[in-house]
């Protein structure tokens, strides 16, 4: 057999290894739902996912979701929704798939930056099974990591080509794969600095001026994309969440964060979706802190040894890892595993290189390093078919981390959370009321107090909590809640100031212009509440309750074929819909159309979900207008 063919023959039974072995460790994940902890927003809450047409495209490039700017994954979740509607599992299978394509890009990555074809398998299998990147694999809205990371690893593919030739279409091409991993996540725009670390792997020198010029164009392209994701952070109010840290907290989290992901790399011991910000600064942080600058230092030491392994390791991960160390504060918690994605490959190659060079000193150990790597990538399989047991639900979900965290008013106030959804009152109260006690700023908490109370009928209580969250953070959610509070208890001109708040920052929010519409309606100004219905439908086409209260709006102002035409749209969404029925009846009636066969069906179905109103609503009018006078 020619060395041509036996190389070709191990390419193609390692790329089989790669995608068996994902697909092994993350079968479960393919009967897995939704999470409420962004799945939700992206998936039912964006107007724009749901419609594939012209004004979707546009929006995907023009607008933020979830405080992120991310065209290229909000596309794949149209094609996933126009493919699959709201069934998770092709969700799932999505963003599984690109992780195989990640994996396999780095396969061939590895091949080109090292001859030795089980360094490059063995780097490959620790990147595609460690369980730190189940957030990234198996969280719906976490796609933008394994995307960002396909054109990442892509752009550094290219760049090695261009390293042997100088091909100025090859360096086109990684600024065009750089600019697409920067459309799928700010955290892309280390790539320029990750490519200095691959020049040290290949030993360039970086005295030479050309190493640095090469880079300008990636980092001209991330200026732009870093502003706007960080307008689109400040937007959502994503950024500064802990003013009380000063400079020192920052630097020290900073260095603590560093090492312990490396912790988290070696030992995955006490993996959490959520790791939450210290309260204050202890031992622990401040050696980790020391130890993350000697590993820098380190790296420089390595670099001067012409240890450029090792060296261009330690670049490659800092350079990824430094980006979300808080130095500019978002979000709410410290760390996330899905940092981690593409940053272990600098600590991978390394510890690949270094453990097969150690085994393979002494002749005949070349197998021994092989079954050493194979052990310790199994090892790591088994930990990531576990871990991939949380994301089944979102009870398994949230449990997890109040059990590494009980003291995270974050964890408690979303473990409540779940069950307030499930409709488990008492189950949920001792968790939020934890949530509060832990923390009394915690605003999200306080909205979920809220909502708890209100499904308790506690109303007075319930705008005493969002009174408590809006106090500390003019959190949107507990904006919309507090409207809707106000409209259902007849208070519409509070209600009507809160929810112009709420479209301020979600124009697209179609329960808001329902709020509106409604509170505009009681106030008899018919006109203008036909706009707001009209804006609700807009931005959700498939709500019964929209037709049902534009139509009714449509009657009054004399348009019963309008009106009619939207009662009949209600009833196709809902079919059962004995309040629609009811009002349709009514309508064709007063135009002088039989009304009977809705009427009757408007009181069966309300007896039967026992709207019992309703029903005796509708038996008295098929008394009096159905039932046969006597003479």
């Amino acid at each position: 057999m020619n060395f041509k063919l036996k190389e070709r023959n191990t390419t193609w039974v390692h790329i089989s290894i790669l995608v068996i072995a994902v697909l092994v460790v993350y079968g479960k994940v393919f009967g897995a739902g939704f999470m409420s902890w962004d799945d939700i927003d992206y998936i039912f809450n964006t107007p724009d996912i749901r419609n594939f047409n012209g004004t979707s495209f546009k929006n995907w490039w023009t607008e933020y979701y979830i405080g992120n700017y991310q065209p290229l994954p909000v596309l794949t979740y149209a094609l996933d929704f126009l493919m699959g509607g709201e069934e998770p599992f092709i969700y799932h299978l999505t963003n599984i798939l690109w992780h195989i394509a990640t994996t396999l890009m780095l396969y061939f990555t590895m091949r080109r930056l090292h001859s030795d074809v089980y360094i490059a398998l063995f780097v490959t299998l620790l990147f595609a099974l460690h369980p730190v990147q189940t957030e990234s694999v198996s969280w719906v809205a976490a796609r933008n990591k394994v995307m960002n990371g396909f054109f990442f690893l892509a752009a550094i593919y290219i760049y090695l080509g261009y390293l042997k030739d100088q091909s100025s279409k090859k360096l086109a091409l990684v600024c065009l794969l750089g600019l697409a991993a920067y459309l799928c996540k700010l955290t892309a725009v280390t790539l320029p600095f990750a490519l200095v670390g691959v020049d040290i792997w290949m030993n360039r020198p970086l005295k030479s001026k050309t190493v640095w010029i090469e880079k300008l164009p990636l980092i001209a392209l991330a200026i732009p994309i870093g502003l706007i994701t960080l307008q689109a952070q400040e937007q959502v109010d994503f950024l500064n969440l802990h003013p009380e840290f000063n400079f020192l907290h920052t630097i020290v989290f900073a260095g603590y964060a560093y090492v312990q992901y490396l912790v988290n790399l070696f030992v995955p011991y006490k993996l959490s979706v959520l790791y939450p910000y210290p309260t204050e600064i202890g031992i622990v942080h401040v050696l980790y802190t020391i130890i993350a600058v000697a590993i820098v230092v380190w790296g420089g030491v390595a670099y001067r040894k012409k240890q450029f392994v090792l060296a261009g390791g330690i670049l490659f991960y800092t350079v990824n890892i430094a980006i979300v160390l808080q130095f500019v504060q978002f979000g709410e918690v410290l760390m996330a595993d899905r940092y981690l994605y593409l940053a272990c490959i600098g600590v991978w190659y390394p510890v690949v290189y270094y453990l097969h060079q150690l085994f393979t000193q002494k002749q005949g150990n070349r197998q021994l390093s092989i079954a050493v790597l194979t052990v310790i990538c199994l090892l790591y399989s088994i930990s990531t078919f576990s871990r991939n047991n949380i994301w089944l639900n979102e009870l398994n979900f949230w449990q997890s981390v109040v059990d590494k965290f009980p003291n995270s008013s974050v964890a408690q106030s979303s473990l409540g959370g779940v069950y307030i959804r499930d409709g488990k009152m008492e189950e949920a109260e001792p968790y939020i009321d934890e949530a509060v006690k832990i923390d009394k700023s915690n605003y999200k908490a306080w909205h979920n107090k809220a909502v708890l109370l209100l499904r308790k009928g506690d109303t007075k209580g319930a705008l005493e909590a969002l009174d408590k969250a809006l106090a500390v953070q003019e959190y949107h959610k507990a904006l919309f809640t507090r409207a809707l509070v106000y409209q259902q208890i007849g208070k519409c001109d509070l209600a009507m100031i809160d929810v112009e708040k709420v479209l301020d920052k979600e124009p697209d929010n179609a329960r808001a212009h329902y709020i509106k519409a409604d509170c505009t309606e009681q106030r008899d100004a018919l006109n203008l509440a036909l706009e707001s219905y009209n804006l609700a439908i807009q931005y959700d086409y498939q709500e019964p309750l929209f037709y049902l209260r534009r139509g009714l709006v449509l009657a009054k102002t004399g348009d019963p074929t309008a009106a009619l035409k939207d009662l009949d749209q209600a009833l196709v969404l809902k079919p059962q819909y004995a309040e629609a029925l009811y009002w349709r009846a009514m309508v064709k009636y007063r135009n002088k159309q039989n009304p009977c066969a809705d009427l009757q069906a408007a009181y069966q179905n309300a007896v039967q979900q026992k709207q019992m109103q309703l029903a005796n609503v509708s038996q008295k009018a098929l008394s009096e207008i159905c039932t046969p006078k006597s003479n």
